[in-house]
């Protein structure tokens, strides 16, 4: 997994869009999840609400540092492809928008026996946004696919 997040960490933090609640209605149990790159922890913080116990994980110190402490979340320093879990450990496992970073060979194996019988693993991420006025669209898409697209990782690609 590439670590492209640690020098910006606190602009990160105020700045990166969140998630809907509802993402995680699909769950039928809610005793511990894992938050699997978990950057600043936003949705560790978001899955506190409902969860018993949250291990939430990220290769980036810097990340970890702003993220925000909350009692069900314990917050260490993994990476997805080796964490740190007994088998069976959890209900739900989620990756918001960094699974294009890892190393899908290593990770899924590692994944699916600390996943919970029935357990759901959950990679999220989400697109461009939509305003609904298309000389604007227009605009950000330009500056997104014609002036940017220069500068992201190829793995930026598979989202």
């Amino acid at each position: 997994m590439k670590d492209n997040f640690s020098t910006q960490s606190s602009e990160y933090a105020r700045f990166r869009p969140g998630y809907p609640a509802a993402l995680f209605n699909h769950c039928h149990h809610f005793d511990k999840a894992w938050d699997c790159a978990t950057g600043n922890g936003q949705i560790a913080l978001q899955l506190a609400g409902r969860f018993r116990h949250i291990q939430a994980t990220d290769i980036s110190e810097n990340q970890l540092k702003n993220a925000q402490p909350h009692p069900n979340v314990h917050f260490s320093l993994q990476a997805a492809e080796s964490p740190d879990f007994a088998d069976a450990s959890f209900d739900l496992i989620v990756v918001g928008q960094a699974a294009h970073w890892f190393d899908f060979d290593r990770f899924y194996p590692e994944a699916r026996p600390v996943l919970k019988p029935g357990g759901l693993l959950a990679l999220v991420g989400y697109s461009l946004m939509r305003i609904n006025d298309a000389p604007l669209e227009a605009l950000v898409d330009h500056l997104y696919e014609g002036v940017l697209v220069k500068y992201w990782n190829p793995e930026r690609q598979l989202v």
